[in-house]
């Protein structure tokens, strides 16, 4: 998971807020006006939260403008996660009868 905070409010700000609610995920501060920072511009933000899931290629699959809830985003964390593990898996390699392994 990765925060950015979109405020305006700084890095000094964010730290702060981050230790006072215990955030365990990095967060960044996107500087410049409000929700119009870098970050911001380049995602196409318009409204926060909003929350995006992407795939093991960094391929947007979900987003969500204003928080989806917590069953939703484990529903789609765990359609990916089993997606990921049905092809990430290496194939054991096939011998053929007689043959002896080149390794």
């Amino acid at each position: 998971m990765i925060g950015v905070n979109v405020t305006g409010y700084g890095v000094n700000y964010l730290k702060q807020t981050m230790t006072k609610e215990k955030l365990s995920w990095r967060s960044f501060a996107d500087a410049g006006p409000i929700g119009q920072g870098l970050i911001a511009s380049q995602w196409n933000l318009s409204a926060t939260p909003t929350f995006y899931v992407l795939d093991p290629k960094g391929v947007i699959r979900y987003k969500w403008l204003g928080s989806p809830g917590a069953k939703a985003i484990d529903t789609a964390l765990d359609k990916l996660i089993k997606e990921a593990e049905g092809n990430g898996k290496i194939p054991t390699p096939r011998r053929e009868p007689g043959r002896a392994s080149s390794r």
